[in-house]
Protein backbone atom coordinates (compact mmCIF):
# COMPACT_ATOMS: atom_id res chain seq x y z
CA UNK A 1 0.00 0.00 0.00
CA UNK A 2 3.36 2.44 -0.20
CA UNK A 3 2.98 5.20 -2.74
CA UNK A 4 5.83 6.50 -4.17
CA UNK A 5 5.40 9.51 -6.74
CA UNK A 6 8.35 9.70 -9.46
CA UNK A 7 7.31 12.81 -11.48
CA UNK A 8 6.18 15.93 -10.22
CA UNK A 9 2.13 16.13 -11.27
CA UNK A 10 2.86 19.28 -13.45
CA UNK A 11 5.13 17.10 -15.70
CA UNK A 12 4.54 15.17 -19.01
CA UNK A 13 5.00 11.09 -18.39
CA UNK A 14 4.98 9.01 -21.76
CA UNK A 15 2.78 6.30 -20.55
CA UNK A 16 -0.29 6.45 -22.00
CA UNK A 17 0.11 7.18 -26.26
CA UNK A 18 -2.25 9.78 -27.37
CA UNK A 19 -3.16 10.44 -23.64
CA UNK A 20 0.40 11.61 -22.52
CA UNK A 21 -0.57 15.02 -22.54
CA UNK A 22 -4.12 14.55 -20.35
CA UNK A 23 -3.51 12.03 -17.96
CA UNK A 24 -1.92 11.05 -14.56
CA UNK A 25 -0.15 7.31 -14.64
CA UNK A 26 -0.52 5.07 -11.43
CA UNK A 27 1.10 1.88 -11.85
CA UNK A 28 0.32 -0.89 -9.49
CA UNK A 29 2.29 -3.91 -8.37
CA UNK A 30 0.80 -6.80 -9.48
CA UNK A 31 2.19 -9.65 -11.49
CA UNK A 32 -0.24 -8.81 -14.13
CA UNK A 33 -2.41 -11.24 -16.28
CA UNK A 34 -2.07 -14.35 -18.40
CA UNK A 35 -3.63 -16.46 -20.51
CA UNK A 36 -5.25 -19.63 -18.49
CA UNK A 37 -3.21 -21.95 -19.73
CA UNK A 38 -0.28 -19.71 -19.22
CA UNK A 39 0.20 -19.34 -15.17
CA UNK A 40 3.75 -20.62 -14.54
CA UNK A 41 4.42 -16.98 -13.21
CA UNK A 42 1.61 -16.38 -10.92
CA UNK A 43 2.43 -20.45 -9.53
CA UNK A 44 5.61 -18.85 -8.59
CA UNK A 45 4.80 -15.38 -7.28
CA UNK A 46 1.64 -16.53 -5.50
CA UNK A 47 2.67 -19.94 -3.63
CA UNK A 48 0.31 -21.12 -0.84
CA UNK A 49 0.94 -21.15 2.41
CA UNK A 50 0.15 -24.59 5.22
CA UNK A 51 -3.80 -23.60 4.65
CA UNK A 52 -3.79 -23.29 1.30
CA UNK A 53 -4.17 -19.45 0.99
CA UNK A 54 -2.36 -17.82 -1.37
CA UNK A 55 0.25 -15.25 -0.39
CA UNK A 56 2.75 -13.03 -2.41
CA UNK A 57 6.38 -14.34 -2.67
CA UNK A 58 9.13 -12.97 -4.41
CA UNK A 59 10.91 -15.87 -6.30
CA UNK A 60 14.12 -16.76 -4.48
CA UNK A 61 16.13 -16.72 -7.94
CA UNK A 62 15.62 -12.75 -8.00
CA UNK A 63 17.18 -12.31 -4.40
CA UNK A 64 16.50 -9.95 -1.46
CA UNK A 65 12.99 -8.45 -2.56
CA UNK A 66 13.73 -5.28 -0.37
CA UNK A 67 10.36 -5.44 1.85
CA UNK A 68 11.14 -3.45 4.23
CA UNK A 69 8.18 -3.81 6.13
CA UNK A 70 8.86 -6.02 9.49
CA UNK A 71 6.47 -9.30 9.55
CA UNK A 72 4.32 -8.36 6.49
CA UNK A 73 2.66 -10.80 4.30
CA UNK A 74 0.79 -9.61 1.12
CA UNK A 75 -2.18 -11.45 0.49
CA UNK A 76 -4.71 -11.04 -2.53
CA UNK A 77 -7.76 -9.46 -1.82
CA UNK A 78 -9.68 -12.29 -3.15
CA UNK A 79 -7.95 -15.95 -2.41
CA UNK A 80 -8.53 -17.49 -5.88
CA UNK A 81 -7.22 -16.33 -9.47
CA UNK A 82 -9.46 -14.13 -11.01
CA UNK A 83 -10.59 -14.68 -14.55
CA UNK A 84 -12.14 -12.48 -17.15
CA UNK A 85 -12.11 -10.85 -20.21
CA UNK A 86 -10.01 -7.89 -21.52
CA UNK A 87 -9.66 -6.81 -24.97
CA UNK A 88 -11.33 -9.72 -26.01
CA UNK A 89 -8.68 -12.21 -24.35
CA UNK A 90 -9.73 -14.23 -21.59
CA UNK A 91 -7.39 -13.78 -18.78
CA UNK A 92 -6.43 -15.19 -15.08
CA UNK A 93 -5.15 -12.63 -12.50
CA UNK A 94 -4.45 -12.50 -8.56
CA UNK A 95 -5.95 -9.48 -7.15
CA UNK A 96 -4.76 -6.47 -5.73
CA UNK A 97 -4.13 -6.45 -1.39
CA UNK A 98 -6.32 -4.68 0.89
CA UNK A 99 -3.25 -2.46 1.24
CA UNK A 100 -2.93 -1.60 -1.93
CA UNK A 101 -6.88 -1.02 -2.43
CA UNK A 102 -6.73 1.53 0.77
CA UNK A 103 -4.14 3.54 -0.94
CA UNK A 104 -5.33 3.55 -4.60
CA UNK A 105 -8.63 4.76 -2.97
CA UNK A 106 -6.96 7.50 -1.29
CA UNK A 107 -5.20 8.49 -4.15
CA UNK A 108 -7.92 8.50 -6.15
CA UNK A 109 -9.83 10.99 -4.40
CA UNK A 110 -6.67 12.89 -4.01
CA UNK A 111 -6.38 13.21 -7.41
CA UNK A 112 -9.73 14.23 -7.78
CA UNK A 113 -9.62 16.38 -5.46
CA UNK A 114 -6.21 18.32 -6.89
CA UNK A 115 -7.67 17.99 -11.01
CA UNK A 116 -11.53 18.11 -10.84
CA UNK A 117 -11.68 17.61 -13.91
CA UNK A 118 -10.87 13.73 -12.75
CA UNK A 119 -14.83 12.08 -12.49
CA UNK A 120 -14.38 9.38 -10.26
CA UNK A 121 -15.78 7.18 -12.30
CA UNK A 122 -15.13 4.20 -14.80
CA UNK A 123 -15.92 3.94 -18.62
CA UNK A 124 -19.17 2.37 -18.89
CA UNK A 125 -21.04 0.07 -21.64
CA UNK A 126 -25.04 1.62 -22.76
CA UNK A 127 -25.76 -1.03 -19.22
CA UNK A 128 -23.56 0.53 -17.04
CA UNK A 129 -21.12 -1.99 -16.90
CA UNK A 130 -17.07 -1.64 -17.36
CA UNK A 131 -15.93 -1.57 -20.69
CA UNK A 132 -13.22 -3.45 -21.31
CA UNK A 133 -11.76 -2.66 -24.69
CA UNK A 134 -10.18 0.39 -26.04
CA UNK A 135 -12.37 3.61 -26.15
CA UNK A 136 -12.79 4.79 -29.66
CA UNK A 137 -10.97 8.12 -30.07
CA UNK A 138 -13.71 10.54 -29.84
CA UNK A 139 -14.70 9.09 -27.19
CA UNK A 140 -11.23 8.99 -24.73
CA UNK A 141 -10.92 12.39 -26.08
CA UNK A 142 -14.11 13.52 -24.44
CA UNK A 143 -13.28 11.67 -21.38
CA UNK A 144 -12.42 12.99 -17.74
CA UNK A 145 -12.62 10.15 -15.54
CA UNK A 146 -10.86 6.93 -14.31
CA UNK A 147 -9.06 4.85 -17.04
CA UNK A 148 -7.22 1.49 -17.18
CA UNK A 149 -4.55 1.33 -19.85
CA UNK A 150 -6.66 -1.15 -22.00
CA UNK A 151 -8.82 1.94 -22.57
CA UNK A 152 -5.85 3.95 -24.02
CA UNK A 153 -4.49 1.28 -26.31
CA UNK A 154 -5.23 -2.07 -27.56
CA UNK A 155 -1.71 -3.91 -26.72
CA UNK A 156 -2.41 -3.32 -23.14
CA UNK A 157 -4.50 -5.51 -20.50
CA UNK A 158 -3.99 -3.66 -17.58
CA UNK A 159 -5.04 -3.18 -15.03
CA UNK A 160 -6.08 -6.51 -15.51
CA UNK A 161 -9.79 -8.61 -14.68
CA UNK A 162 -8.84 -8.55 -11.29
CA UNK A 163 -9.59 -4.35 -10.60
CA UNK A 164 -12.17 -4.05 -8.14
CA UNK A 165 -13.47 -0.99 -10.07
CA UNK A 166 -16.37 -0.27 -7.85
CA UNK A 167 -14.30 -0.57 -5.03
CA UNK A 168 -12.07 2.29 -6.16
CA UNK A 169 -14.73 4.39 -7.35
CA UNK A 170 -17.21 4.05 -4.60
CA UNK A 171 -14.48 4.21 -1.81
CA UNK A 172 -13.02 7.17 -3.64
CA UNK A 173 -16.36 9.02 -3.85
CA UNK A 174 -16.93 7.76 -0.18
CA UNK A 175 -13.86 10.21 0.90
CA UNK A 176 -14.94 12.86 -1.28
CA UNK A 177 -18.60 12.77 -0.11
CA UNK A 178 -20.00 11.80 -3.75
CA UNK A 179 -23.27 9.69 -3.35
CA UNK A 180 -22.89 6.22 -5.14
CA UNK A 181 -23.01 5.79 -8.66
CA UNK A 182 -25.48 3.65 -9.61
CA UNK A 183 -25.07 -0.30 -10.38
CA UNK A 184 -27.10 -1.67 -13.07
CA UNK A 185 -28.52 -5.63 -11.95
CA UNK A 186 -25.82 -7.89 -11.06
CA UNK A 187 -26.20 -10.37 -14.11
CA UNK A 188 -28.11 -14.04 -13.26
CA UNK A 189 -27.51 -17.44 -14.65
Amino acid sequence: GTIYQTLDLKERAYHATTSNHRSVDIEIANMGAYGPGDTQVLDAWYPRDEQGQAYIKVPDKLGDPLIHTQNFTGRPARPEPVRGNVQGQELVQYDLTPQQYAALIKLTAALATVFPRITPDYPRDATGHLLTVKLPDEQLTAYHGVLGHFHIQTNKTDPGPALQWDKVIDGARRLLRLPRLKRPPAATN
